[in-house]
């Protein structure tokens, strides 16, 4: 059972993730449904979302942390899928995300959509090869990708699979995991 303090907050700070914006700590959506939630989600690479009155749409590493309400509370239908139940006021409707093991990465354009958030999306570390960015990143639950910048001899590891805005123009190799 949510209240004001929320149980999923994987995405407070966040203003927007790519052209998909956040109203801290959710996305409201007229086309929510299981998959737009799970798709979104999954750009962070977060274990779980929640569906909440037929339009929200929350992410998270855990849950739990408030009173669990009866499942008969969330029976509001999804906006975007009316065959779908999206939670309820106040009631989440919370799913568990499978990421298949992502050992590998892909290397492609610099994505022009980005993360606008107040709080760090990304943290820096020296590398001297691409390869001293991906084992890190591969090592980290939070990496989904990286830039690694020769020039500058440093890599960038990103939280979401889209650079910061800060970042948007920085010159060097994308990776994301594949």
């Amino acid at each position: 059972m949510d209240n004001s303090a929320r149980d999923m907050r994987g995405l407070s700070g966040i203003k927007s993730v790519g052209e998909i914006s956040v109203s801290d700590p959710r996305v409201i959506s007229r086309s929510t449904s299981r998959e737009f939630c799970s798709s979104f989600c999954a750009l962070g690479g977060f274990l779980y979302f929640g569906l909440q009155n037929a339009k929200a749409c929350f992410c998270s590493w855990d849950f739990g942390s408030l009173t669990p309400a009866e499942e008969s509370d969330c029976n509001m239908t999804c906006n975007g899928n009316s065959s779908q139940m999206c939670g309820g006021p106040w009631r989440n409707s919370v799913f568990a995300l499978t990421h298949p093991k992502r050992s590998c990465f892909k290397q492609s354009q610099m994505p022009s959509l980005n993360v606008l958030s107040t709080l760090p999306t990304s943290w820096s570390i020296a590398a001297q090869t691409a390869l001293d960015c991906l084992i890190p990143c591969e090592a980290s639950a939070d990496c989904q990708a990286v830039i690694f910048s020769g020039q500058q001899r440093l890599c960038h590891l990103l939280r979401f699979a889209y650079p910061p805005a800060s970042l948007s123009s920085t010159d060097g190799d994308y990776f994301v995991r594949g």
